[in-house]
């Protein structure tokens, strides 16, 4: 167990400092995106980038979120059921492919963008999921440093092309470079990564077509879908409802500061890719109280990332944006309290992937989806697109309250510092609030990022003390 735990710390650093690396090369070019593309073109690249991911739900039907249960009920058969779920779902890719070019006339209109676009963006799509699926095997091995070479070779390479197609190929439609760019080189990736699966699958001669593994990964998946797809209209469909609201330009100021936000999401995932396998492990084990123990220390860490973070993420807008995108500063404050409510409610809902209750799990993220939805319609229409970042959070709020109370009814006993999470909701809002007021302050910001670092620290000395103590005797001991 301490093996694992160990590994799962490495695995998570790595996939944290990794991912915040290799995205930081996104938000380094940001500041070159914003001057190269007007407003109105960042809009529709944000746009595409919306319709993708919620895309990338239906065209893999989440069939990698079959992974980690199958390996614990197909331990000795679990390759073969990796490459013929990946069948599966080059399957579903076709039939998405053919049914979209089929209704395409239907949609050209309300969809904004040519047939071409529309074939580049289910492949995409499809591409997208073979990077889910392939994370997610590696993390089940902790294999961090190949999710590293992809992902750099992804973004990148990513990068690089869209501000060649940019400059010199689509000088008069430059969002198209932008989407080109963004696009290409994740296809061509994730082309050579599905080869080598059944290169692989072929050599040891593993059963493809298996209905009995398809089913399994499909009652898994499906009530996966609705969840994913919830999720992603929670984090997406908002740009979606501010273009046919407000504007395409009022799409690209909320899309760039969603993007600055989108930082602290990016470790919040990373750090639960090697959580979640961990977690599993200790779930398996009934190891409750380990849960409980290392559950605070995860909780502390990640009230100082997200301190650190809304203190800092004003001065990172000025840097990285133009004039046009400072009306949209206040807003990466909830934006990114949203996202830590998404760190919190990531908590109990891996009890619910492990007693495969996902239906639970689609249920209660639909409801918040449907409420966000109404909350957007309203409010945008009332008080324009910064209300959206309002809603978002309460949506977020909501959804962690629900997987909480269902994953106690599922598994009663306790995992979770219920003070600890009580009182971090607290102090982050009372934070948050007081960040809002001094936004245009950035002296008195970082001064209170600090305080509330160090009183963190020392009000949590009984949770750090130990953990500093096992690290001392690690590095005593060679």
């Amino acid at each position: 167990m301490a093996d694992s735990g160990t590994k799962a710390a490495k695995a998570g650093l790595a996939y944290t400092v990794g991912n915040v690396l290799l995205k930081g090369i996104a938000f380094l070019t940001l500041p070159i995106f914003s001057r190269i593309l007007t407003t109105e073109e960042f809009g529709f690249y944000n746009l595409y980038v919306s319709y993708e991911t919620i895309l990338t739900i239906f065209v893999g039907l989440c069939l990698h979120g079959s992974l980690r249960t199958a390996k614990y009920d197909y331990r000795q058969e679990f390759d073969s059921y990796v490459s013929s779920t990946l069948m599966l779902s080059g399957i579903v890719y076709i039939a998405v492919m053919v049914i979209g070019n089929l209704v395409y006339p239907a949609i050209s209109g309300s969809f904004g963008f040519d047939r071409s676009i529309l074939n580049i963006l289910i492949t995409h799509s499809y591409a997208m999921f073979i990077f889910q699926f392939y994370n997610t095997w590696l993390a089940l091995d902790f294999k961090y440093k190949k999710f590293l070479v992809v992902s750099g070779i992804n973004s990148i390479g990513g990068t690089l092309l869209s501000i060649f197609l940019i400059l010199v190929v689509f000088k008069e439609h430059k969002y198209i470079g932008r989407i080109y760019g963004y696009a290409i080189v994740p296809i061509c990736v994730a082309a050579v990564i599905w080869l080598c699966f059944f290169r692989d699958a072929k050599k040891t001669k593993q059963v493809l077509f298996n209905t009995n593994y398809w089913k399994y990964g499909l009652s898994i998946s499906l009530p996966l879908v609705i969840h994913t797809f919830s999720q992603q209209i929670l984090s997406q469909f908002d740009r979606i409802m501010i273009g046919a609201l407000v504007s395409v330009v009022a799409v690209g100021i909320y899309g760039f500061i969603q993007t600055i936000a989108s930082i602290l999401q990016i470790i919040v995932q990373s750090m639960d890719n090697a959580w979640s396998v961990w977690m599993y492990e200790q779930l398996d084990q009934k190891q409750y109280t380990q849960i409980q123990d290392k559950s605070k220390a995860y909780i502390l860490l990640m009230n100082i990332l997200y301190v650190g973070f809304i203190s800092l993420a004003p001065d990172v807008i000025h840097i990285a944006g133009t004039k046009e995108y400072y009306d949209g500063i206040s807003m990466v404050i909830p934006l990114s309290f949203a996202i830590y409510f998404i760190f919190l409610y990531s908590l109990p809902v891996h009890i619910e992937y492990f007693y495969k209750k996902t239906k639970f799990i689609a249920t209660g993220t639909s409801l918040a989806a449907g409420i966000n939805i109404a909350l957007n319609y309203f409010f945008i229409r009332s008080y324009g697109y910064t209300a959206s970042a309002w809603t978002t959070l309460a949506s977020y709020f909501l959804l962690f309250v629900f997987h909480w109370f269902i994953a106690k009814k599922i598994d009663g006993n306790p995992m979770f510092p219920k003070k600890t999470i009580i009182g971090s909701i607290i102090a982050l809002s009372t934070f948050s609030a007081w960040t809002i007021l001094i936004i245009n302050h950035m002296l008195i910001r970082w001064i209170s990022m600090l305080l509330f670092i160090v009183l963190s620290l020392i009000c949590n000395s009984k949770t750090i003390l130990p953990l500093t103590d096992k690290l001392a005797s690690k590095l005593k001991n060679g």
